[in-house]
């Protein structure tokens, strides 16, 4: 079965009590992200629902530990320097590309 885009979510729940997030999402690229993850168990992933062959739909849970180490992520902050310096790196490429 697949999904509409207006039917696709993804949804992520925290247990505090059992201290577990549970997952469910039916978004074809993130469904293709989780189950390629390394670092989630494939015995627990649940596939609810799949189109020729593909899962469309699925369900795992896992202990707060995986996700506050895999998942949620700090913004990586550039200084004005780096940016600058940056800046300036793609602006030699873009002028070796014009004199070629």
């Amino acid at each position: 079965m697949k999904f509409n885009r207006e039917e696709q979510e993804t949804v992520i729940t925290f247990d505090a009590k059992k201290g577990r997030w549970t997952f469910y999402s039916c978004v074809p690229s993130h469904v293709h992200s989780f189950i390629k993850n390394p670092i989630l168990n494939k015995e627990k992933i649940k596939v609810l629902t799949s189109h020729e062959g593909k899962p469309t739909s699925i369900k795992f849970t896992v202990e707060n530990s995986l996700v506050t180490k895999s998942f949620l992520k700090k913004k990586r902050t550039l200084s004005k320097e780096h940016k600058k310096a940056l800046q300036n790196g793609m602006n030699k490429k873009r002028v070796q590309k014009t004199n070629l």
